[in-house]
């Protein structure tokens, strides 16, 4: 009877959190478009919020109201000519110091960098446009013990993600 009771327990708790967690397609997807560069995607505006543009119109930070989860998005002037192989090296020693990533491919346009760091889960991708002199990317900092949200979400915020091409000619005056 007392694992009886045990099992019934955990099996409704267990729907209680399935219903407590809307799937990916459920969650509200926004379109986003970055005014200065064009960068476009989706994002679920059900789990995050904007929290802070950038002042010069390059970016923007998303965070769950919890503020465990940041989705940051934006685009810039590849001024230092990056390759997408230098861009991963550089945002990886330089934004995420420590980060063991077992995921990082690289294109020729394109790169992904997929790892954890202590508890937190991260996956960045970077897109170049513009003849590679403006770099698109979309970043997700999460809990590693709630990957079972996040993950689809990196997965919708992918297939909608298009790097921006605002302004091309705009930005070949200074490269």
């Amino acid at each position: 009877m007392r694992s009886f009771l045990w099992v019934s327990l955990m099996v409704i708790g267990m729907m209680s959190a399935a219903v407590a967690r809307p799937a990916a397609a459920e969650l509200g997807w926004t379109p986003y478009k970055n005014p200065r560069f064009g960068l476009q995607m989706r994002y679920p505006a059900e789990v995050f919020t904007q929290h802070r543009t950038s002042q010069a119109g390059d970016g923007d930070l998303f965070t769950t109201a919890d503020g465990r989860a940041r989705l940051l998005i934006g685009a810039f002037e590849n001024t230092e000519r990056h390759s997408p192989a230098s861009y991963q090296r550089f945002i990886a020693r330089e934004s995420y110091p420590g980060l063991q990533a077992d995921y990082s491919p690289v294109g020729a346009g394109w790169s992904v960098l997929s790892g954890t760091r202590g508890d937190t889960m991260i996956y960045e991708k970077v897109m170049f446009s513009c003849s590679g002199r403006v770099i698109n990317s979309f970043a997700l900092v999460y809990p590693i013990d709630e990957r079972h949200l996040y993950d689809p979400i990196v997965e919708g915020i992918e297939d909608s993600f298009r790097p921006g091409i605002a302004g091309c000619d705009e930005h070949a005056a200074s490269f």
